[in-house]
C-alpha cells in the first residue's frame, strides 16, 4: 500500500516541479508583484481589487492518529477564497471575502494528524468590514472579522512560513467566539505610531457572540472585550495601520516586533469569566525569520446550581525560517515550526470537556519556494504530531506537497 500511495502522491506534486522549472522565466517572475491584482481603479481615485486565493494540498499519510490505517493519499483544496476587497476613498477601505474550504477532502485524510470531515460543498462568508480612517491613530472597523486577540489566530493563512498555521491559530478562536474561522461580527478601533526605529500599535474591540459554544441557550449576554498592542523596534512590520500581517520579512526588514493582547466575556449561560491572554514576539532580521506566542485560556464553567468549574489551556507555538534570496527576486525559504496544546491537566483523558481543547503537540519542517512572494509558493513539507486523546494510537505523520495561488 505505501508504493501506490507514493506513486498517486508523486503524481499529484508533478505539477509543482514544473511550475518551479520554468520560474525562471521572465513572464513568471517579474520584479514587481502588483501586476497579478485585477484591480479597477475609480473616478474618484480609489480602487477595488478582485481577490482568488487557493492551498493545493497532495497529502501523504503515513501514520493517522487514532485510526490504524494503511497509508493513504488525497488531493484536495484546504483553503480557497474569492471576494474583492478595495479602498473606495482614501479614507475608506472594505473586504468583502467568501471561502470554500477542504473542497475534494477524503475523510480519511490526515491534514491535521487525524480523520477529518470530508469534502466540504459549502461556500460561506470569511471576512465582510469596512474600516474608516478618521486619523493614524483612529481608525473603526465594522462587520464580521477576526478579533484582534491572538497573534496567530488573526494572521491570514496566505501569509504563514509554516505549511498549516499552528494550534495557535485554532483553540483561541473556539474559546473566544466558538467558530473555527475565527470571526464574529463586531466593532474595532486601533491606530499606528511611528517614530525613528520604533512604533507602536493597538487594537480595542467589542463582539457580540451568537454561537452555541459560547453563548448556550442565550439566556445570558454580555459582550466579548478585545485588546492588543505591539511595540515595534527596528523597522515596523507595516507602515500603515492595516487588519493583514505577514510573518516573513523576505530577506528585507530588520525589526522586532514584541506584542501582548487579551479578552474578557463576563458571563453567559455555559461560564462565567472567559479569559484569553497572551504574548508573542517576531523577529525578522535579513534572512532570518523567528516567531514565539504563548498562549493561555481560562474559564470558569457553569455546572449548576450556583456551581463553577475553572479549567486552563496553554499553548505555545516557536517558528524559525531562513530566507535563501535569488537575482531574480524569488526566495527558498527553510521552515521549522513546533506547536504545543495543554488541555487543563485535572482531565486525565487529557481533553477539557468544556472548551474542547486538546492535548496534542505538532513538528513542520520542510521548504517552501517563493516565486512571488507569497502570491506563488510551492511547499514540501513532512509533519510529525501527536494527540494525546488517541493514546497509544497517539502519533501521526505525513508528507505534504502544495501551490498558493493569490491574485
Amino acid at each position: 500500500m505505501l508504493h501506490r500511495a507514493l506513486l498517486w502522491w508523486c503524481l499529484g506534486a508533478a505539477p509543482l516541479t514544473a511550475i518551479a522549472q520554468n520560474a525562471s522565466t521572465d513572464t513568471l517572475t517579474p520584479p514587481l508583484l502588483n501586476d497579478w491584482r485585477a484591480r479597477f481603479a475609480l473616478p474618484n481615485g480609489g480602487h477595488i481589487d478582485l481577490n482568488l486565493y487557493i492551498q493545493w494540498w497532495n497529502v501523504l499519510n503515513l501514520r493517522f492518529a487514532g485510526y490504524d490505517g494503511p497509508p493513504r493519499y488525497d488531493m484536495f483544496i484546504r483553503r480557497g477564497r474569492l471576494g474583492t476587497t478595495g479602498r473606495i476613498t482614501p479614507r475608506i477601505f472594505y473586504n468583502a471575502t467568501f471561502a470554500y474550504d477542504g473542497v475534494g477532502k477524503d475523510s480519511l485524510s490526515a491534514a491535521a494528524g487525524v480523520p477529518n470531515a470530508e469534502d466540504n460543498t459549502t461556500f460561506f462568508p470569511r471576512d465582510v468590514f469596512v474600516t474608516y480612517s478618521l486619523h493614524p491613530l483612529l481608525n473603526v472597523t465594522t462587520g464580521y472579522f477576526r478579533p484582534r486577540a491572538g497573534k496567530e489566530s488573526f494572521y491570514s493563512s496566505s501569509f504563514v512560513i509554516s505549511q498549516e498555521k499552528s494550534w495557535a491559530s485554532f483553540q483561541p478562536r473556539f474559546h473566544m467566539v466558538g467558530r473555527g474561522i475565527g470571526r464574529e461580527t463586531g466593532v474595532n478601533v486601533g491606530g499606528l505610531q511611528l517614530w525613528r526605529g520604533f512604533g507602536l500599535m493597538y487594537d480595542v474591540g467589542l463582539f457580540d457572540c451568537n454561537h452555541p459554544r459560547i453563548v448556550g441557550d442565550n439566556s445570558i449576554w454580555t459582550p466579548l472585550l478585545t485588546g492588543r498592542i505591539v511595540a515595534f523596534i527596528g523597522d515596523p512590520e507595516v507602515t500603515e495601520y492595516t487588519l493583514t500581517f505577514v510573518q516573513s520579512g523576505y530577506g528585507q526588514r530588520k525589526g522586532l516586533s514584541i506584542g501582548a493582547n487579551a479578552s474578557y466575556q463576563r458571563r453567559t449561560q455555559l461560564f462565567r469569566d472567559n479569559t484569553f491572554g497572551g504574548v508573542d514576539a517576531q523577529l525578522n532580521y535579513g534572512p532570518l525569520d523567528v516567531l514565539f506566542e504563548y498562549n493561555w485560556m481560562y474559564r470558569k464553567n457553569t455546572l449548576g446550581d450556583a456551581r463553577f468549574l475553572p479549567t486552563t489551556d496553554r499553548m505555545l507555538t516557536f517558528k524559525i525560517g531562513w530566507n535563501f534570496l535569488f537575482p531574480d527576486q524569488t526566495i527558498l525559504q527553510a521552515v521549522f515550526m513546533y506547536s504545543d496544546e495543554r488541555a487543563d491537566e485535572q482531565f486525565t483523558e487529557r481533553k477539557n470537556p468544556f472548551t474542547g481543547s486538546d492535548s496534542q503537540h505538532v513538528i513542520d519542517i520542510g521548504v517552501n519556494y517563493l516565486l512571488r512572494r507569497d502570491r506563488l509558493k510551492l511547499g514540501l513539507h513532512y509533519f510529525s504530531g501527536g494527540k494525546d486523546v488517541f493514546a497509544p494510537l497517539a502519533p501521526y505523520r505525513y508528507v505534504n506537497a502544495s501551490v498558493q495561488f493569490m491574485m
